[in-house]
């Protein structure tokens, strides 16, 4: 074939017409070149169109601080009582970038009513364990209460971060459950009226505390109130509402029910670092990974990941474990009654075995990790 200079070198140039043909000629073999480029880099596995491009695959803590360069408010969507997940949490605010870049955390598994319980833990003063407990056991969505040892470990790393750093620049954790007295509850009914201000406290915290003083807070709250059968759930819904474009979602990757599901995404992912952030969905041959068809996934989670920005690998699904329990639940047989009384009065639940407590280390209520409220 003649090259394309030699030809246009041919032309005379009064033949206008000939010219237009051959310019357009060049035209179209510039944007196939270009096509066939595109397709060479961003080619996909055997189940993705060529055309799709490829996610950004970064170890978790990376991932996480560089969407804060993009939006304010970055929520960890929590599957309650995932060990992985728990211990996640915890990196992360033990890394010195957080603190700095971020500074704030808002929390599902904490109540708000002890507030100044967790500021002056997270500063270094010396809080009684039975005053400090308080923190999450004085919740109303969590029955008898969040007792994962990762929960409780978060506050602990929290302070020891906090240890290293000058007042001004320490973490601020702020518990986002409502108000609640549990000495007065002694029914379910009588926990209905707070159920309807949960949402509302977490957004208030976010948009008074944070965003209209311009800075940048990590989320951490349960997949339903982020993502609901039929679209945002409630949280989401109001801060994308009141602040568009202000909030990333990082939803955590538990695989499906499917073991052949599992496989396929197994073999995709064996060389992702763990934990890792790998994102943006949108626009990526991630979403179709995670909408893979005849896959069932756990508790209809399939629209969250594809919805949200990035989505939280930890690991091979068959590698993902409960929580262990926080030990003081059996230790300490106040905080046993106490516990075991909540979950009697007002659940349909069996109450507390405390031997049975004591040879699982497992928390009373999941028999396997929770990913709503």
């Amino acid at each position: 074939m003649k090259s394309t200079k030699s030809t246009v070198a041919l032309l005379p140039p009064s033949n206008e017409r000939t010219r237009y043909g051959i310019v357009c000629a060049i035209l179209a073999s510039v944007v196939a070149m270009a096509a066939v480029l595109f397709a060479s880099v961003t080619r996909a596995g055997p189940d993705q169109e060529n055309t799709e491009l490829a996610p950004s695959i970064k170890p978790a803590v990376d991932g996480v601080l560089d969407l804060f360069k993009q939006r304010p408010v970055v929520a960890l969507g929590d599957f309650h009582y995932l060990a992985q997940e728990e211990s996640f949490y915890s990196s992360l605010v033990r890394d010195p970038r957080f603190a700095e870049s971020v500074g704030n955390v808002v929390v599902e598994f904490g109540g708000e009513v002890s507030q100044g319980i967790i500021d002056r833990y997270v500063a270094g003063e010396n809080v009684p364990p039975t005053e400090l407990r308080k923190v999450w056991t004085e919740t109303a969505g969590w029955v008898p209460g969040p007792t994962s040892l990762g929960y409780v470990n978060f506050f602990v790393n929290v302070r020891a971060a906090n240890l290293k750093l000058p007042p001004e620049h320490r973490i601020k954790v702020w518990l986002g459950e409502p108000k609640i007295n549990w000495s007065q509850v002694k029914s379910w009914q009588d926990l209905q009226s707070y159920f309807p201000l949960r949402d509302g406290n977490y957004f208030r915290i976010i948009s008074e505390d944070v965003l209209k003083k311009r800075q940048k807070t990590l989320l951490i709250i349960g997949t339903g109130h982020l993502f609901g059968p039929e679209g945002p759930g409630p949280v989401k819904a109001k801060i994308d509402a009141a602040y568009p474009n202000k909030l990333a979602v990082v939803s955590p990757f538990v695989g499906y029910v499917e073991t052949e599901c599992n496989a396929r995404i197994a073999a995709q992912t064996k060389d992702w670092p763990v934990p890792s952030v790998v994102g943006p969905v949108e626009g990526t041959r991630l979403k179709s990974q995670l909408q893979l068809p005849n896959c069932d996934n756990f508790q209809d989670q399939r629209d969250m990941w594809a919805n949200s920005e990035a989505i939280l690998y930890l690991g091979a699904p068959d590698s993902l474990t409960v929580s262990p329990m926080d030990p003081n639940i059996y230790l300490d047989f106040d905080y046993f009654n106490e516990e075991n009384r909540r979950l009697r009065c007002c659940t349909p639940n069996e109450p507390m075995d405390w031997d049975k407590l004591l040879h699982s280390g497992t928390s009373p209520v999941p028999s396997k990790f929770n990913t709503r409220n």
